[in-house]
């Protein structure tokens, strides 16, 4: 077993991990600032010459724009497509994620971004990620054209303000540009750039870096003054205040003095108390923002042996949001994350110190993760195969691009037949739905009815077992006591006192009798008359049942498809839901489609390269050596390449394409409309000719 540190609880295997937080959570001394830092001046210009965006990935990236505008701006309207992030602020390494926010009427945001990345889908975009759970829910996604990484977010309005603000920034001095450049470049190869995973993103490293600059006097605090700018974004009240027109600071530290600077502030950051706040332009303390050190810690969480340790305590690493006031930055990072963080920035200004080459400081974390963010050479896997091969391989992805294309379509006419079925089956539904509502309410009536019978036979029952005697004897009997009770004594017959009690208790027995014999007979005749009525609807729905079936045949006989089918509502949203299954499964296979179309383009492009290739050296050796005249003399053009077999990339491949059409095909001679029309008329020459007749138009 291994053994753990008895005063952090580290494991060796953590401790060989982050071995450089370790040293200082143990006692170790904190990294002093290098004295050499203008030996770096080279290299970190290097960097910075390295993340410079070439003028075909600017193109390419304004025409995905432009495609992604129209795509989103047609399918919902009143909206409206806004560049924002690094890619607009100017400080954002090469290859970085375009970040885009669709502004739009108030809408679900979460059925909005599934609409989104089903029709990214359908344009053959890659990696299509919905993510609804988030704050502002957003699509992720690759464009395979120009190999960008897209985000698209909804109404994410303030990030818009936020990089209007890094971008004045950034335009106060160059250095700031630089700075922020070369500190993501050291955290995107050591792994530290990735929200998703757990560290800060790359904003926060900007604001880091913004934080710096401003400690060390190159740039001043935008965000002040009097006169204040509030303004409500998503119903919450903001302040936007920005100096768009401050100048930079006269500082003359150079860009390797405010690099390693850098790394040597934050490995010295009291965590436990400041704050990074840009807005005030210096750290705040924790107690005056009101963010405290929650427990548990990163070290607690990680040394834990619970099975479930539970969430880490908030307010870690704070950054504050320079106008989102209650964001924190760090909420993003996990255990983990705040260790490597915390560790790397005292590993880079150990080394620094130390001398390090700037190279081995950022030496890349796990290579395999970057392998995609540096554009491939397009054929870099078909330049060691014969011609022969890659025909096969053509003839190959033909065959698979006609078997797609064939499934496509099967599934295409399903979904038309599966659509069919259901409006069929609604149209039978809706059809009979007169007769169905009929029939409902008669149902509804006949259960009403059975209830009130059910009940007043009830009622009466209990009265006639009560009183044995029929209401009519009742009757003649009342009357008989009542004419004894009433009728003149005889003076020699007077009855008893006790037998004139009997008498009167009898007389009032007998009415009370009487009252419920009554009851009961009005009962007796409301049941008649409610089985009358249920044997009349009874009848009623026998009609109905009539109607609706003759109805119904006549339909299924005008459509054939419906034929044995069981036509109920739930059959026919069984159909839809099939529907709905059918084109997921196309814009799967429509994506498979694109990628089979872009290779077999590819492979085209290769062969057509290589006798493209064979037709230039020909030309070449017949003499003809002025056809690149007036180049410049380090470049190449597409051919060019494809003779040299040069690398290719995705920016070469449309030159090369439209360079080899022109060759192989003659281009027609444009001709102007009115010379068109002209030609129409027929070969006119100066001499009048014969003069036609005259015909009136029928």
């Amino acid at each position: 077993m291994s053994s753990t540190c008895e005063i952090t609880g580290l494991s060796e295997e953590q401790v060989a991990q982050w071995p450089h937080i370790h040293a200082v959570l143990t006692g170790g001394d904190l990294p002093a600032l290098s004295e050499s830092a203008n030996s770096y001046s080279k290299d970190l210009d290097f960097t910075i010459a390295s993340h410079r965006q070439p003028k075909g990935e600017e193109k390419r990236r304004e025409g995905l724009i432009t495609h992604l505008e129209r795509s989103l701006t047609t399918r919902f309207k009143g909206s409206n497509l806004i560049v924002f992030g690094s890619s607009k602020t100017g400080l954002s390494l090469k290859g970085g994620d375009l970040d885009l926010c669709l502004e739009m009427p108030p809408k679900d945001q979460k059925k909005t971004v599934k609409r989104i990345s089903g029709m990214l889908r359908s344009q053959g975009m890659e990696s299509v990620q919905a993510l609804t759970r988030a704050t502002v829910p957003i699509v992720k996604f690759i464009d395979p054209r120009s190999g960008f990484m897209v985000d698209i977010s909804i109404n994410n309005t303030l990030a818009v303000h936020n990089t209007r603000l890094l971008s004045t920034y950034a335009g106060l001095d160059k250095r700031v540009g630089e700075v922020t450049k070369c500190i993501k470049h050291w955290a995107l190869h050591r792994n530290l750039s990735d929200a998703a995973e757990g560290t800060l993103s790359s904003y926060a490293w900007s604001l880091l870096a913004i934080q710096h600059l401003q400690m060390e006097g190159l740039i001043p605090n935008l965000q002040t003054g009097k006169d204040r700018t509030f303004v409500e974004v998503d119903g919450m009240e903001f302040d936007l205040t920005m100096d768009t027109d401050a100048k930079g600071n006269d500082s003359k530290a150079s860009l390797a003095e405010l690099v390693t600077s850098f790394f040597h502030r934050y490995s010295n950051w009291d965590w436990s108390e400041q704050v990074v706040s840009i807005r005030n332009g210096s750290p705040l303390t924790r107690e005056s923002k009101g963010w405290m050190n929650e427990e548990p810690s990163a070290i607690t969480i990680i040394t834990t042996k619970k099975q479930k340790p539970g969430r880490m305590g908030e307010h870690h690493l704070c950054i504050e949001d320079p106008f989102n006031l209650d964001h924190d930055l760090c909420r993003v990072v996990r255990p983990e994350g705040e260790m490597r963080i915390r560790d790397e920035l005292i590993r880079a200004a150990a080394m620094f110190a130390n001398g390090a080459k700037w190279s081995e400081i950022c030496t890349t974390v796990d290579p395999e993760r970057l392998s995609n963010l540096e554009p491939d050479d397009l054929f870099h896997d078909l330049r060691t195969k014969s011609d022969d091969d890659v025909k096969n391989m053509r003839d190959k992805v033909a065959g698979e691009l006609d078997s797609l294309e064939m499934r496509i379509q099967a599934l295409e006419d399903e979904r038309q037949v599966t659509i069919r079925m259901a409006k069929a089956m609604r149209g039978v539904i809706e059809e009979t739905s007169d007769l169905r509502k009929e029939h409902k309410t008669t149902i509804q009536g006949l259960s009403k009815r059975n209830k009130e019978i059910d009940s007043i036979k009830n009622q009466r029952d209990v009265i006639n077992t009560n009183i044995v005697i029929p209401l009519h004897m009742i009757e003649d009997e009342l009357s008989k006591v009542y004419k004894r009770l009433t009728t003149e004594i005889d003076i020699h017959r007077v009855p008893s006192l006790n037998r004139e009690k009997e008498q009167f208790s009898w007389f009032f027995e007998l009415q009370a009798m009487h009252a419920k014999g009554r009851e009961a007979s009005e009962h007796h005749q409301r049941f008649i008359q409610l089985v009358k009525e249920q044997k009349s609807e009874i009848k009623k729905l026998k009609v109905f049942e009539s109607e609706h079936d003759e109805t119904t045949a006549k339909l299924l006989a005008e459509e054939p498809l419906l034929k044995d089918k069981d036509i109920t509502t739930n059959e026919a949203r069984s159909y839809d839901r099939r529907v709905v299954n059918i084109q997921k499964a196309l814009r799967t296979r429509r994506g498979e489609l694109h990628k089979l179309r872009r290779e077999a383009g590819r492979l085209d492009a290769w062969i057509r390269k290589k006798a493209g290739g064979e037709r230039g050296r020909g030309d070449r050796r017949g003499g003809d050596r002025g056809r690149g005249k007036g180049k410049g003399r380090g470049s190449k053009s597409p051919r060019e390449k494809a003779v040299s077999n040069a690398p290719m990339t995705l920016g070469d491949i449309s030159g090369l394409l439209s360079a080899l059409d022109s060759t192989d095909e003659k281009k027609e001679k444009k001709i102007s409309s009115k010379k068109a029309g002209m030609r129409k008329l027929g070969n006119l020459g100066a001499h009048r000719g014969n003069r036609g007749s005259y015909k009136k138009k029928e």
